[in-house]
């Protein structure tokens, strides 16, 4: 029921459109931005179903309902298409996960059918298996993709990709009794876990069959938004760890990490939402120059895509935002190098951007 709650409630934010008070920022062919941020280019991906990406090496991985595709982005300004592979209507896999050998393709309607693409040879992406009942909202690699965490439970032996198995159940495991929107591991073997309403989690998966929970950060405001996505920056070295909420004005939040290993516990620093606005934050980035603070690009639904700074005592201030023109919803956003950022959107496709890191909003 808190899944069928949760997709519910994410699909009725696509239609958000808030819009933010207080920009003056002129417009541009794409739309209006601070002044620090300029619009570079639109690249078409597949209006009203592009969801998320993944950066690996040169090569973007972008997915929609309808189909993925692969770009060279060697340069960042104009990225061209390798390849797109259109497989009809699949929901959703917004959190796209590979290793650049293999990707996960999670089918949670109108199936729950988990999909594995051999993508090794970009030009010719080829579906070597399906394994029935392991489409969770959300499937993520772990292990360099030889096993696989659901965010409903799911666990994904992925030794032969082209013979996956249902391994095991992670929430049974831990005694979850709520449920997680997502998994992300931010070293091998280590994961945390945006969970709904319950606090987010970090675990050991070094062993995929016997999760350990080493920390919880406690969720401030349960029932009013859920834990979408979360990272850890630098390998889990970064004294913060970054989250966001999905949700009536769902926020981007800091956690205290210090001393988590003692006290098993992550401490909420600070919480920022748009002013003014109910729209939800959604898929983030942090900066490649990320160090114990610094930059982050979110996309914000029907506020665009939001740039974020982190201060070194974890206190988060907007410093840059683009509002593309007409209807929107940011769903995610991604670093390409110092400068270029890739926002999508589900409605548009992508964005190109430049943010200036050194000049005042």
């Amino acid at each position: 029921m808190m899944r069928k709650r949760a997709i519910l409630l994410a699909v009725a934010l696509l239609c958000v459109a808030a819009i933010p008070r207080g920009v003056h920022a002129g417009p541009s062919p794409g739309g209006n931005s601070s002044d620090n941020v300029e619009w570079i280019t639109h690249v078409p991906f597949d209006a009203v179903t592009a969801t998320g990406a993944r950066l690996i090496g040169k090569y973007l991985y972008v997915t929609s309902w309808r189909n993925f595709s692969i770009y060279d982005v060697s340069d960042p300004m104009s990225p061209q298409l390798v390849t797109t592979r259109p497989f009809g209507f699949q929901f959703e896999n917004e959190d796209v996960s590979t290793n650049g050998e293999i990707m996960l393709f999670s089918e949670s309607l109108p199936r729950s059918v988990l999909h594995i693409w051999d993508v090794e040879d970009k030009s010719n992406p080829i579906e070597i298996a399906t394994l029935d009942g392991a489409g969770d909202h959300t499937t993520s690699c772990i292990l360099n993709c030889s096993w696989a965490y659901g965010s409903d439970g799911t666990i994904t032996n992925l030794k032969d990709p082209a013979d996956p198995k249902i391994a095991g159940d992670w929430h049974e495991l831990i005694g979850l009794r709520d449920d997680a929107h997502d998994v992300e591991e931010f070293r091998p073997g280590f994961v945390v876990v945006s969970t709904i309403s319950s606090p987010l989690l970090l675990m050991d998966v070094r062993n995929p069959l016997k999760p350990k929970v080493l920390a919880r950060g406690a969720h401030p405001a349960p029932g009013q938004w859920l834990f979408h996505a979360a990272l850890w920056p630098n390998r889990g070295k970064d004294r913060f760890l970054l989250t966001q909420g999905e949700g009536t004005s769902g926020p981007f939040m800091t956690y205290d990490t210090r001393n988590h290993k003692r006290t098993e516990t992550f401490k909420l620093t600070d919480s920022f939402t748009v002013e003014g606005s109910s729209a939800s934050s959604h898929w983030f980035d942090e900066h490649p120059n990320y160090r114990n603070g610094g930059f982050v690009v979110v996309g914000w639904y029907g506020d665009g895509t939001r740039f974020l700074k982190v201060k070194p005592d974890g206190k988060i201030k907007e410093v840059g935002w683009f509002m593309p023109h007409a209807q929107r919803s940011g769903f995610s956003a991604y670093w390409l190098n110092e400068e270029i950022v890739y926002a999508i959107d589900l409605y548009r496709g992508i964005d190109i951007l430049r943010f200036d890191p050194k000049a005042e909003p």
